[in-house]
Parts: structure tokens; sequence; C-alpha cells
């Protein structure tokens, strides 16, 4: 069976930050789409995670390098471990893929 997904559907779902929307999942990852707004604490995962952002921009940040700037459609693969921060200012909007175990069992925040 398949199943349409209106992104505009998805985005109005989504007000609080960092609420999220599983998408649906292909074999052992997940895909969703979550709000952006404000900082999330510094954190990190035990595996690789992808950020696409559908709309707005986002920055995150490091502990031991420079932060970086995603805008629309720009997209970055965090790799595990890596201690991290993202926030948007105005807000966004972003695709994120992970292994479906990530949400719900994050390390201990840094």
């Amino acid at each position: 069976m398949h199943g349409k997904i209106s992104m505009d559907e998805v985005a109005g779902i989504l007000s609080a930050p960092y609420t999220h929307v599983e998408l649906g999942q292909v074999n052992d990852h997940a895909v969703y789409v979550m709000h952006f707004k404000g900082d999330y604490p510094f954190h990190k995962h035990t595996k690789d995670e992808l950020y696409l952002v559908l709309e707005g921009e986002i920055r995150i940040r490091f502990k031991n390098e420079p932060e970086i700037v995603l805008k629309k459609h720009d997209s970055v693969v965090l790799r595990a471990y890596t201690t991290h921060s993202p926030g948007s200012l105005e807000g966004a909007l972003v695709l994120m893929v992970k292994p479906k175990e990530m949400f719900g069992d994050p390390q201990a925040h840094d």
C-alpha cells in the first residue's frame, strides 16, 4: 500500500518547537520531519543522522568545530558521537533520516 503525505499538512501539525512526525520507515531507518525553533541542547548519538532543510534556516553548533548554517534545500550528515546543538532563530522545517531507535533514546546531554 502506498500512502501519500503532504508536507503542508505535516507543517501544520508541527507547531511546537522540536516536535516531529514520522513519515515512514525504510528498512531499519525512519524518516522524520521536525520543527526547529530556538536552540536544542548539546547532545550526541551512537549512529549517524541526516538533516535536510525543507523550509527556513538552521545552524548546528559543535563542541570543537565551527558551526554550520543550512538553508532551504541544504543537507548534512552528522556522524555518530559528534556532539552538536541544532537551532533556528526564525523556525525551520527539517527532514531527518536516522535509525528507528534513535528517537526516544538519545545519548546523555553534554
